[in-house]
């Protein structure tokens, strides 16, 4: 007759002092559990440099966003200052002695 094996389960005084490392299944297996230790660890460090590139994501949004309101309104700013009234204020302002053109413009035509 063959001898049974006892599952003996582990005492809270065995796993404070770490007895039950000595036995038998943990020293069987012990290439499988520092394999499982170490996905372990690489998975949490994944994760967190995962969170860290998302939230430097969201902040860069949210710049692209404050940027794009900003070129928008400088844009804006720039059409204004285009206009042939306001460019004709700053030059009587400014004291030049300019007036606007009454003839249209003309293309000139080079033969080559």
């Amino acid at each position: 007759m063959g001898v049974k094996k006892r599952n003996k389960k582990f005492t809270f005084k065995e796993v404070v002092t770490g007895k039950f490392l000595t036995n038998e299944w943990f020293t069987g297996n012990r290439i499988f559990l520092a394999v499982i230790f170490s996905m372990l660890i690489s998975n949490i460090t994944l994760r967190y440099k995962s969170e860290k590139v998302i939230r430097n994501m969201i902040a860069l949004e949210d710049s692209i966003i404050d940027l794009r309101s900003k070129s928008i309104s400088i844009a804006a700013d720039v059409m204004k200052l285009s206009r042939q009234s306001v460019i004709i204020d700053r030059v009587k302002k400014s004291g030049i002695d300019l007036e606007t053109s009454k003839e249209p413009p003309h293309k000139i035509y080079v033969d080559k």
